[in-house]
């Protein structure tokens, strides 16, 4: 027995097999949410260097606004343009919003970078926000850099860390990264 199938039909079946490849092709990937700087609640936190290849040692500080956050060392910036040797920097802002900054440029170029090599580059960056929100997901980068806020030795810092995993607000957070170490007794 032969199945016949009218050429018209075969056309209209090729066609809804190639819409159903392409919608599977371009439907499966949801586009990026691109989240403005100006809808983030600061202060935010800033994590730099968090894969193991990165040249920068992992690093969490507290930003205090949208115009610092606009700014980044130098010496800080330019292994962060070679994407090769590190991941983009993180932003969770006060409400648990954790973005990843792609599109990392600064504003001037090498020679402005050897006259002002300790100083401040001014950025452009797109923020683009992750499934993996909250203050769980926070604590977790937050705990995994090795600096928190300004350098301090490794007991002081596992202090911090444990104080962070118990913090149930961003603002808790924040405080924590943003505290100084305790003066020394004279």
């Amino acid at each position: 027995m032969t199945l016949f199938v009218p050429a018209h039909m075969i056309k209209r079946l090729s066609f809804m097999v190639c819409a159903i490849w392409m919608g599977l092709v371009s439907g499966c990937h949801k586009k990026p949410s691109v989240v403005p700087v100006g809808s983030l609640s600061f202060p935010v936190v800033l994590i730099v260097g968090t894969s193991a290849t990165s040249e920068i040692p992992s690093h969490a500080e507290v930003v205090a606004d949208q115009a610092d956050l606009s700014l980044m060392p130098v010496n800080r910036y330019s292994p962060l343009t070679d994407t090769t040797n590190s991941d983009p920097p993180f932003v969770i802002d006060g409400d648990g919003k954790i973005c990843e900054m792609r599109n990392l440029k600064g504003q001037h170029g090498g020679a402005w970078m050897m006259l002002h090599p300790t100083g401040q580059m001014p950025i452009s960056f797109t923020l683009i926000q992750r499934q993996e929100s909250g203050v769980e997901a926070a604590r977790t980068l937050i705990i995994g850099c090795k600096y928190l806020g300004r350098d301090l030795d490794q007991e002081r810092k596992d202090l911090r860390c444990e104080r962070i995993s118990k913090a149930t607000t961003m603002t808790e957070i924040m405080q924590i990264i943003d505290e100084t170490a305790d003066p020394p007794n004279d």
